[in-house]
């Protein structure tokens, strides 16, 4: 026993024993901080996830009405004025005209106030607009008019649902769209030249009735694809669940995404009956080259009279206000459940952590709105903390 004693008394005299014995002590600490580095760390990973999860869907159904308002952008005007600058065949004058003008198949439709076209130059005359250069890609304003500035009325953020006097013929009584006609081809050229009915008139009438209803299509689907993927937040909700699955689908995001959900645009159609629609082509008598005048063609006893031709599309007044709101930016905040830890911590509850971000709509004029009346498709989305 003595012996065992004295080699006691020996070891914990040594120098080894000096070192060993606080490295016994301390294991639990070292245990306990290792634990503490790998919860935090779970913390951190958590917060990571969420705030991540919340950016992407933020962005993912942001870029939604960002790419919607561009396409609406595009159907306003670049779409069908850039197809009708393709027509350029030239009219050739009747013999009487005296005018040494040159016209074309654009200039027809064009000086008709038949669609709208890019500036500098809209009342230049015969070729005016189809002269004018691309604009640059640093452009931020396309400057969009009709000829002469015929349909004035449309070109507001709100467009009245009316013709201007000077598109509407007496005969056919008042201005407004219950009796007024909008009239596509230009009279004074089919009377001077020749846009021949059956060689060429009523064809090139036909070509534009389909590039404003393959517009309008585009615009339907657009706007169909666009309201089934925000509704109640589908895109922002479906991103979040995939990143995160820390929730259910059902409930993920649902603070952020009811912010979202206000947000919701809408767009309205401007669309025109086709028995309201009137054109005028040369009678060129099935073909023969004696110029005969002008003579009006309408759609009134046609099949389609009841029907309507989609112009272009604009922002309710709702929407509007939400997309200046949008260009300043919206704040979404997302509260979120922590993992459980090892020390039966209820963190959450004690907590509460949430994430938030701002996300914004915007393109480069005043009021952010760069759909109608002068379209231009440049909005892009930012998130930001």
């Amino acid at each position: 026993m003595t012996k065992i004693s004295g080699m006691i008394k020996h070891t914990l005299g040594s120098r080894r024993a000096q070192v060993l014995l606080p490295a016994v002590m301390l294991a639990p600490i070292f245990m306990l901080l290792i634990y503490l580095l790998f919860e935090t760390s779970k913390l951190s990973m958590s917060k990571v996830r969420e705030q991540f999860a919340l950016d992407n869907g933020a962005y993912s159904q942001m870029s939604t009405t960002s790419g919607y308002l561009n396409a609406v952008a595009q159907v306003n005007g670049p779409l069908p004025y850039r197809v009708m600058k393709t027509l350029t065949d030239i009219l050739p004058p009747k013999e009487t005209s005296g005018d040494d003008s040159e016209y074309t198949i654009f200039d027809v439709f064009y000086k008709a106030g038949a669609f709208p076209a890019i500036g500098p130059n809209h009342d230049l005359g015969p070729n005016g607009a189809i002269a004018n250069p691309a604009p640059s890609p640093q452009s931020d304003n396309w400057d969009f008019r009709y000829y002469g500035n015929k349909r004035s009325g449309w070109f507001k953020e709100e467009p009245q649902d009316s013709f201007d006097e000077e598109d509407t013929d007496d005969e056919e009584g008042g201005g407004s769209s219950g009796g007024g006609v909008y009239v596509i081809t230009d009279k004074d050229i089919a009377d001077n030249y020749f846009f021949g009915a059956t060689t060429v008139g009523l064809q090139r009438i036909q070509d534009y009735a389909t590039i404003y209803i393959r517009t309008g299509s585009i615009y339907a689907s657009q706007t169909y694809v666009y309201d089934d993927t925000v509704k109640d937040s589908r895109m922002f909700r479906q991103s979040y669940y995939l990143n995160t699955r820390s929730c259910r689908k059902s409930e993920c995001g649902r603070e952020a995404a009811s912010t979202l959900d206000r947000f919701v645009l809408e767009t309205k159609p401007f669309e025109v009956p086709y028995k309201q629609l009137k054109f005028y082509v040369t009678a060129d008598f099935q073909g023969s080259t004696r110029h005969s005048g002008a003579y009006a063609i309408d759609f009134k006893n046609s099949q389609i009279a009841d029907e309507k031709l989609f112009q272009f599309a604009y922002l309710d007044g709702s929407s509007r206000s939400k997309l200046r709101q949008l260009a300043r930016g919206i704040t979404l905040k997302q509260k979120y459940t922590l993992p459980a830890n090892r020390f039966n911590i209820n963190v959450t509850q004690r907590y509460k952590p949430y994430v938030r971000n701002t996300v914004s709509v915007s393109c480069p004029r005043s009021n952010n709105n760069c759909v109608w009346p002068n379209p231009i498709s440049k909005y892009s989305v930012k998130v930001g903390p």
